[in-house]
């Protein structure tokens, strides 16, 4: 049984043909260094996907990349038919914990309405509607306690939740997370992982940068292996493999928490 009241949700939705992201011969570089070379894949809502490699092997760029966060030197990246720039109010990316700075005047109640900020507008200002999905957001989460908390006062599992929350709020269907699991104890993992899947069975669609391999199997059920370039990607029972990892990781597994 989830901790999360996910009914606030509505009901799940079962994979839908039209909620896939297609990622079709990506490559980017940062001034004359190759960051990604080459990289396409297609995958449906209502899975988790593992980005996988050792650190500078181009994981964080292709969340970025995927988020419309920085410019492709080529290929192209779609969800639902339509470039990743047209579509940023359904698609959510979650920074590195490192990444935040706890120094910034938000409250989690602040963070979370952040993600309603997409569908503002002239012909769209604030409403109750907003405010009732925030708090829905909130509740889900296990955060209305901490509402009014400041960001360096929450504990990393707290502030994971928070971003997550931020997401829901937002309307998201694809979560884009970077080492979600960094830094957390060992209670906080796994209250991280029940709720994975729980957006999973829900219709969600999770892209998310991870080092530690023993946990692999236990939270994706598809894979993507890099280096700079694609090593493989598929289910995990098929690309998770001895073979790959060793092109994947050609220096051995790095527990290293930063990328490129």
């Amino acid at each position: 049984m989830s901790e999360f009241d996910f009914s606030l949700l509505g009901p799940a939705h079962a994979p839908h043909p039209d909620h896939e992201l297609v990622v079709e011969g990506l490559s980017v570089n940062y001034g004359s260094i190759c960051a990604l070379q080459e990289v396409s894949f297609r995958i449906g809502c209502g899975h988790a996907m593992g980005l996988l490699g050792q650190n500078g092997a181009g994981k964080s760029t292709l969340l970025k990349a995927i988020a419309g966060l920085n410019t492709p030197l080529s290929g192209k990246v779609e969800w639902s038919g339509r470039p990743v720039t047209d579509m940023r109010q359904e698609i959510a990316y979650l920074p590195q914990l490192s990444e935040l700075d706890p120094r910034f005047p938000l409250t989690v109640q602040g963070v979370v309405e952040l993600g309603r900020y997409p569908h503002l507008g002239d012909t769209h200002p604030w409403s109750p509607s907003d405010s009732e999905i925030v708090e829905k957001a909130l509740t889900m989460l296990q955060l209305n306690d901490l509402r009014g908390r400041r960001l360096f006062q929450l504990s990393g599992g707290q502030l994971q939740r928070t971003q997550i929350a931020r997401a829901l709020s937002q309307g998201a269907h694809v979560l884009l997370l970077d080492e979600p699991f960094s830094g957390l104890d060992e209670p906080s993992q796994h209250l991280l992982r029940d709720l994975f899947q729980e957006l999973v069975n829900r219709g969600r669609l999770l892209l998310v940068c991870h080092h530690d391999l023993k946990t692999v199997p236990v939270l994706f059920d598809t894979v993507l292996l890099l280096n700079r370039e694609m090593v493989g990607v598929g289910p995990t029972s098929e690309v998770f493999t001895e073979d790959h990892l060793l092109q994947t990781y050609p220096t051995g597994p790095s527990a290293e928490k930063s990328d490129v």
